[in-house]
């Protein structure tokens, strides 16, 4: 063929590839290519063609084949390999044509293959072509789409939720806006049908919708939408279908305020005057499940005129039909006492229970067994001190030995805040080494750590003016200030904490923390955590059980989450504060790895620096533990740390310097001499700028301290600094020769630490290389030197400091 021939056909077939490729018919665009390259091998237009279609998902032929195979012949082995191909396609943008293909096929497969699911959730995912074509569907079959999707599984009928609320997905906002409302209103629909497939996946859908763009449904509800959720709050629900219908009740009565908790009002009352069992436990059970949310409206429902009353008589007549050789029934018993137990938080209701509820109750604990048992010893627990004990007592026998240990442990939590009953748990070990082994049960994490935050949390201390400030509070209440029990002070809250430790709680805490996402679960491991490390001795323990790794690993959940709210600032800080602790008693040489970087605790302690503004009362610990902390980390041989604490808070360090508190102070000096192996941290003194003259003149006047402690640490951090010649020169250049005065008076102190480390101050002027030292030892002399070190080595008979000193009055005197 001629030039000009095959460059026309080649025009031709770029042109037919185009075509092919906007239809989305990839096989054919690589048959025209070929020729094209066959023509042409060099074409730099071929090339081009050819990478964009790798770009566009060359993978769509064999992920079609493959998922086809599948869908014909089944099979566990051909399932992973449409797997894996959908999987490894997922970095390559598919044509519409062929994810419309592709997804058509998945959901028209036989919704009895294992994993179409898997298939069907792994190709939505990767592919925004796929979203956008379900999205089409949906707005021309939402039935048929809906319907399909719930069949195929939960994790792919998640993906309605997905669709409707992504904006990018649609090209018109009111027919999302339309899809929206139809979507809601096919869930409702759905959750009224019988024998319903996925019920909880459907309800996740609603609360969804309601969390998201509840704006666009709020007209929508009614009395069928609050009946068909509050039905799900049913006690014999499953429980991800009742946690999902809490959430959407919730958010429901969020949305429609009065007129959602008339909706709730009539819903219960409704149910109650049928007076028919089934009525009974989902009225008994939506009570309970409100309680939280909207305790008032709750309340008044509970108080209404002859229902506490007429609850216990109503529920002894449903045992007696029983001994009547009549069905009873247990969930009715259950949703009662649910209900009940939920009622606790109300101050009217507890009273009202105690004097109608209370010998029923007490009668529970006595002929029943199990769950029963367990809810009627939780509320006893709740309504009265007077019964702690011998609650206590039952309940600890529950979690011992009864499978049904949710309430009982739900129970301690109530009675082990009284300061005998936290004393009376740690003396049963087995029950401590119960509740540990129960604590990596992720739905009774909460429950057990709440026992053991309350069994380990030291009273607060107040300063004077706050115990001032709390009479008063009393006398204004006109009730006397209430006396400290000592069974909750310090000395027997360090006891408490030993024995919880010695049950291996923090690897068990560890394993609560892996499984949960809750925020309250961490919180309150934080609380036990930070309780534990107050104790020095505890300290070595805990790092041996992995407690510093744990705290690391939760702040960084937290740095990766939302930190705005209030809970996770406090677990951090407190995290942080419970790292702090646990570094100052530690070598971190032994704790910290190339895996583990001492950079990553630097890092968690820095922000302690920085005095809590939001804490009630301005607490120093927090920043006198972190300073202590730094201090250790800072004393290791590698640079990092002294480098991250220099480049990222120098400034704080520098404020810290001047706080009034002598503790905070003392520690901040102490972290500067350690700084001092890092030649940034030497910069800051000695680099020539007026701020390093300025920050020069501050160690100098700190070395005449009244406080020993300060004084030996500017001391030693002027004995770090003047090896080096620049800072030398810095201190022989301060103004009057405050320098060498400052230097020659810790010669002069008592203290044989101080004198040492201003004999090495001294030796390290007068040992400095060229002119610099010969002025060193000019200013000495001329200071009176070489007098005030005699006399200073005349008092003591220490042998290394008198080796200083000789050698430095020898190159005092040396001609």
């Amino acid at each position: 063929m001629s030039k000009s021939s095959i460059d026309e056909r080649l025009t031709e077939l770029l042109e037919l590839a185009d075509e092919a490729k906007k239809a989305g018919d990839l096989s054919k665009v690589g048959s025209i290519l070929k020729e094209a390259t066959q023509l042409s091998p060099q074409n730099e237009e071929v090339r081009k063609r050819w990478l964009a279609v790798q770009e566009t998902g060359s993978d769509g032929p064999d992920a079609l084949e493959a998922v086809r195979t599948y869908l014909k012949t089944g099979g566990e082995e051909n399932g992973r390999k449409a797997l894996q191909i959908l999987d490894q396609s997922g970095s390559k943008s598919w044509s519409p044509h062929a994810a419309a293909q592709l997804l058509d096929l998945l959901l028209d497969g036989g919704n009895e293959l294992e994993s179409l699911d898997q298939l069907t959730v792994t190709f939505l995912s990767r592919q925004v072509e796929a979203r956008k074509y379900l999205a089409t569907k949906l707005a021309s079959h939402a039935t048929e789409v809906f319907g399909r999707l719930l069949k195929v599984g939960d994790r792919t009928f998640n993906f309605v939720g997905t669709v409707i609320l992504d904006d990018a997905l649609w090209d018109s906002e009111e027919v999302q806006r339309k899809m929206q409302r139809d979507v809601f209103q096919l869930c409702v629909a759905t959750l009224m049908e019988a024998g319903v497939e996925r019920p909880a996946a459907v309800m996740k859908a609603i609360a969804r919708q309601l969390t998201a763009r509840p704006e666009i449904i709020a007209d929508l509800i009614d009395r069928d939408v609050f009946d068909v959720i509050l039905e799900d709050l049913d006690i014999r629900s499953g429980s991800y279908l009742r946690s999902q219908a809490v959430l959407s009740t919730s958010k429901l009565l969020e949305v429609t305020k009065e007129k959602g908790e008339q909706l709730f009002v009539d819903f219960v009352t409704r149910r109650v005057k049928k007076q028919m069992n089934d009525d009974l436990i989902v009225a008994f059970s939506a009570t309970a499940a409100v309680f939280p949310i909207l305790p008032a409206v709750a309340a008044r429902l509970f108080m209404t005129e002859g229902f506490v009353q007429q609850l216990v008589p109503n529920l002894e007549r449903n045992s007696e039909a029983a001994a009547e050789g009549k069905r009873k029934s247990r969930k009715l018993e259950q949703a009662a006492l649910e209900l009940l137990s939920a009622a606790c938080v109300d101050k009217s209701c507890r009273d009202a229970i105690d004097k109608f509820c209370s010998d029923w109750l007490r009668n529970l604990t006595e002929l029943r067994e199990g769950e029963s048992r367990a809810l009627a010893a939780l509320i006893l627990a709740k309504l009265s001190e007077q019964s702690a004990d011998e609650m206590t007592a039952m309940l600890s026998d529950l979690v011992l030995n009864d499978s049904q240990g949710v309430q009982a442990i739900e129970g301690l939590a109530y009675t082990s805040l009284q300061p005998r009953v936290k004393e009376e748990i740690c003396r049963n070990q087995a029950l401590l080494k119960k509740m540990v082994a129960t604590l990596e049960t992720s739905t009774m994490a909460f429950s057990c750590l709440t026992v053991l935050s309350n069994l380990t949390t030291y009273r607060l201390v107040l300063s004077e003016e706050q115990k001032k400030m709390s009479q008063l509070k009393a006398y204004a209440n006109v009730s006397k200030p209430t006396a400290d029990d000592p069974l909750d002070d310090e000395k027997h809250v360090t006891g408490r904490c030993k024995k919880v430790l010695d049950v291996d709680t923090v690897p068990a805490i560890t394993t609560a923390c892996r499984q949960s996402t809750s925020p309250a679960v961490v919180a309150s491991a934080v609380r036990v955590l930070l309780s534990l490390s107050k104790e020095q001795k505890h300290r070595a323990k805990m790092a041996q059980q992995g407690a510093i790794k744990l705290l690391l690993q939760i702040r960084d959940r937290i740095a990766k989450t939302d930190k705005s709210t209030a809970e996770a600032a406090v677990i951090e800080r407190s995290a942080s504060h419970a790292l702090a602790r646990l570094l100052i008693s530690v070598n971190p040489a032994h704790v910290f790895t190339s895996a583990l970087p001492a950079s990553s605790a630097v890092s968690a302690l820095l922000p302690l620096l920085s005095v809590d503004s939001d804490s009630e009362q301005r607490d120093l610990l927090p920043t006198f533990e972190a300073l202590l902390a730094l201090t250790n980390l800072a004393s290791i041989e590698e640079d990092t740390p002294r480098d991250l604490i220099v480049r990222s808070v120098f400034d704080k360090i520098e404020d810290l310097l001047f706080n009034p508190n002598r503790m905070i102070q003392r520690a901040t000096v102490e972290l500067v001499c350690n700084l001092m192996a890092a030649p940034a941290c030497v910069a800051k003194f000695a680099d020539g700028s007026n701020d390093s003259k300025r920050r020069l003149l501050i160690l100098l006047a700190l070395t005449d301290f009244e406080d020993l402690a300060t004084r030996r640490a500017a001391g030693g951090a002027l004995a770090a600094l003047t090896q080096w010649d620049v800072a030398v020169s810095a201190v022989l250049s301060a103004e009057d020769s405050r320098g060498i005065k400052a230097l020659l008076d810790l010669c002069r102190d008592e203290n044989e630490e101080v004198l040492h480390r201003g004999l090495a101050c001294v030796l390290n002027i007068v040992s400095a290389p060229s002119e610099v030292g010969e002025k060193g030892k000019k200013m000495v002399k001329e200071a009176g030197g070489v007098n005030v070190l005699k006399e200073s080595l005349k008092e003591s008979r220490t042998p290394a400091i008198l080796q200083v000193g000789v050698e430095v009055l020898k190159k005092l005197v040396r001609v």
